[in-house]
Parts: structure tokens; C-alpha cells; sequence
């Protein structure tokens, strides 16, 4: 892509390019369709029942001793198959795993925490929608600069100061390309100080 943008477009589409680590299994064994372990990104998206998962396995390359060996292995390590996590759960988990240095050991764990961190902001951010109209129903929006300030209770200035404190870690950390600071700066300041 990136050759053929710069041969008929002369410019190159992007002047920054991010390797991530390379993805593992929670054992931290390279995926492999003879060891069972591979996780298609769209079950954790979507999915996946085991009878889906095992199918999966059948039609796949392996000979009938490697398919029973891995259809074992699959039943030990997801006995009830995947459950729904959504796009946004994976992505997460997969910024969190970008400070690991030459490996990701992705887990359903991780992605079930993140999916849960995902929920609670969602659910966050529906809460202030449904209540933003009372506190200035003449605008869309409400600028932190527009507060007076002598109606802020201790507890409002403390959760100021801490959004202020995050967002200095976000920015500083997205300047120098550490995505996995700059995302666990944004899921502790939503799970420890603004929905605790």
C-alpha cells in the first residue's frame, strides 16, 4: 500500500509507522493452528460457541492426531467458547498490551476487564448526557473555563485537578507514541477518581 500511494499519488500516505509487539496466546506460545491456540480476532469481536470454535479446527489443515490434540486443548483452555466483547474491548486490551516489549500474551481476561472498562464509560458518558441539560440548557456544550469557580465544592476542584493531572500524562504520552500509558491514564482517572 504504502508503494503504491507513493508511486501514483508522489507522497507517501503516512510519515509514522507503529510496530506492535507480536501476539501470543495467555501462555505466552505463538499461535498455531497444530497447538489449537489461535484466537480469530472476530470471535473475540462477535463470539465464538465452542461447537464454533471446534468447526473452526475441522476445516482447518491438521492431521486427525494434531485435530484431536487441539481440539483438547481448545475444550481445556475456552470450555464455553468466547463471549461477545465488541471491537472496542479488543482495541483497548491491545493499546494496554503495547508497553510489553517483544510480545503481546493476549488473554480473554484482559479483554473481558477492558470490555467492562468500556461499559463503565459508556454507561459514564450516558449519565452526563442525560443530566448536561440541567446544568446549562442554552448550550451544547459546557467548557471546564466557563465554570465559576466559587461554586466548585472541594470535591469538584479535586476531580479538576486529577482530570488536569490525566490529561497532562495523555497528551505527554501520545507525543511520544506510549499508547499504553496514555490508555491506563484514561482508565484510572474513570476508575478510580471519576466513578469511584
Amino acid at each position: 500500500m504504502a508503494m503504491l500511494c507513493t508511486h501514483f499519488a508522489r507522497i507517501p500516505p503516512f510519515s509514522t509507522v507503529l510496530l506492535h509487539p507480536m501476539v501470543r496466546d495467555a501462555q505466552g506460545r505463538k499461535m498455531s493452528k497444530s497447538l489449537g491456540n489461535i484466537i480469530d480476532p472476530m470471535d473475540i469481536i462477535d463470539g465464538a460457541e465452542l461447537a464454533r470454535l471446534e468447526q473452526t479446527l475441522a476445516d482447518g489443515y491438521l492431521s486427525e492426531r494434531e485435530l484431536r490434540q487441539s481440539t483438547r486443548e481448545l475444550k481445556r483452555l475456552y470450555p464455553h467458547g468466547f463471549q461477545r466483547f465488541g471491537a472496542d474491548a479488543l482495541r483497548f486490551t491491545l493499546l494496554l498490551y503495547t508497553q510489553q516489549t517483544q510480545q503481546i500474551n493476549l488473554s480473554l481476561e484482559s479483554v473481558k476487564a477492558a470490555h467492562r472498562f468500556c461499559n463503565k464509560l459508556w454507561n459514564t458518558f450516558r449519565f452526563i448526557h442525560m443530566h448536561a441539560a440541567q446544568l446549562r440548557p442554552d448550550t451544547d456544550r459546557m467548557r471546564i473555563a466557563d465554570v465559576d469557580r466559587r461554586l466548585l465544592t472541594v470535591f469538584d476542584r479535586a476531580l479538576l485537578s486529577r482530570l488536569h493531572g490525566m490529561l497532562e500524562t495523555y497528551h505527554r504520552a501520545m507525543a511520544t507514541y506510549r499508547l499504553a500509558i496514555a490508555a491506563e491514564a484514561v482508565r484510572d482517572f474513570v476508575q478510580r477518581d471519576l466513578c469511584d
